[in-house]
């Protein structure tokens, strides 16, 4: 999306939000399949969403949201797993230099069980997230607007002053096909 002066930005308090997540990356990567299992639906309905309208500004309440439901979440894991999650993030955090969850299964397999006994959230199976999954949104569907790239090139064109220098030398599609040595 491209911005012109013209573009409405949003306020600093319309882009605030109460609290943020402020994990680094260990910790976040410990608990990162919980989190988004748990906000699963609040997180797809932000994403259609923010694909549909193709203007992440029309979606500022739904991106509030799901960082609320992290925060809520964390807040929970918090409450019943704080030991197990601490253990994995250092865990994570001290045995590599590029910090790989291999070295601390042993640790993992504890927060699945805590996880899984106390918020009832199991760790989806390895691909879950790069599978397609069908979304029921609440929202009704808006049809998006397809552009019309020639009329707006001509737009531009049309109010480009008479004496402006157009290049001529250009190469036309493909012609670099017929000797891709000559440059």
């Amino acid at each position: 999306m491209a911005i012109t002066p013209q573009t409405a930005l949003p306020s600093d308090q319309e882009l605030s939000v109460d609290q943020e997540i402020t994990l680094s990356t260990p910790w976040l990567k410990a608990v990162a399949p919980y989190m988004a299992k748990s906000c699963e639906r609040t997180i797809n309905e932000f994403m259609l969403r923010r694909r549909e309208t193709e203007d992440p500004r029309a979606v500022l309440k739904e991106g509030r949201a799901v960082t609320d439901c992290g925060i809520e979440f964390l807040l929970s894991l918090k409450k019943h797993c704080k030991l197990e999650t601490d253990a994995l993030g250092h865990c994570i955090d001290t045995s590599s230099s590029k910090l790989y969850i291999s070295p601390c299964r042993r640790e993992q397999k504890a927060l699945d069980a805590c996880a899984s006994q106390n918020l009832s959230i199991d760790r989806p199976p390895l691909g879950y997230f790069s599978s397609p999954h069908v979304h029921e949104s609440s929202v009704p569907f808006s049809p998006s607007r397809p552009r019309d790239y020639k009329a707006e090139a001509a737009k531009v064109l049309n109010e480009l002053p008479a004496d402006y220098h157009l290049r001529k030398d250009y190469k036309k599609y493909n012609d670099w096909k017929v000797n891709m040595w000559e440059s």
